[in-house]
């Protein structure tokens, strides 16, 4: 446990509680037996085991997950999430210091690539996003001539929706990208590009527009003592989330 005051105080004693989205591989996915694993997980799982508390991990959908620490619904809102100003945390919550940066890509079939690298010139293609993502938000403005699908629909009670987007949709051509941060799409390529034929690139890799886009938590007020210990653990080991 750290040593620099008195432990942390979190929702339930001994434990930290950490509400997350199951959609996001590598940053946090659900593994074959329906266990909550990714970057996100783990690097938390290292920052409880350090204050001594047990991790219980909360899969909810991601659009509007910012705002649960607010609620009193867990200690920690943790998905890969974005910092944005349209994205409000409550006055019960905070969001911690950047522990990641990612840029905006598309997932598309290898062939396919030279299209969507034009990405000014792209249309009626179809585009899967996450609702309330960063993704969902860049797709909006840079593919306006696009129809936008959404995970939740497409992939409805689907235990990996990313991989039935991938392996099912994308393969039999049913939709034509999938709308990612580039960690996600570097991983679902790496993962299922030899199950498509003639495999899977990244395209139109680029940042979103405005600010740097990184990765923060967002961390419950009334968890007195979690934000500072977390965002020095952040600035100690950031360098490693992706190690």
């Amino acid at each position: 446990m750290s040593n620099d005051g008195a432990a942390v105080t979190t929702l339930h004693s001994g434990r930290l509680t950490v509400c997350t989205y199951g959609g996001f591989a590598p940053v946090c996915f659900k593994d074959a037996a329906g266990a909550l694993v990714g970057l996100d997980v783990s690097f938390l799982a290292r920052f409880a085991e350090g204050e001594g508390l047990a991790l219980d991990m909360i899969d909810r959908t991601f659009d509007g997950i910012w705002a649960l620490p607010d609620m009193d619904v867990c200690d920690i809102a943790a998905a890969g999430i974005t910092k944005l100003d349209s994205r409000y945390v409550g006055e019960g919550a905070s969001w911690s210091d950047a522990y990641f940066r990612v840029n905006r890509s598309l997932l598309v079939r290898s062939a396919e690539q030279p299209v969507f690298d034009d990405h000014a010139s792209l249309v009626g293609k179809k585009i899967v996003v996450t609702r309330g993502s960063t993704a969902d938000i860049d797709a909006q403005t840079r593919y306006p001539d696009c129809t936008l699908q959404y995970v939740d629909e497409v992939a409805m009670g689907q235990h990996d929706p990313q991989a039935y987007v991938v392996k099912t949709l994308l393969s039999d051509r049913e939709v034509d990208a999938f709308g990612e941060g580039d960690v996600s799409n570097q991983y679902l390529r790496d993962t299922y590009g030899k199950d498509v034929e003639g495999g899977l690139v990244l395209a139109d890799i680029h940042p979103i527009d405005g600010p740097e886009e990184t990765f923060s938590f967002v961390a419950r007020n009334a968890s007195v003592g979690l934000l500072n210990r977390l965002n020095a653990f952040i600035a100690a080991n950031k360098g490693s989330y992706a190690s």
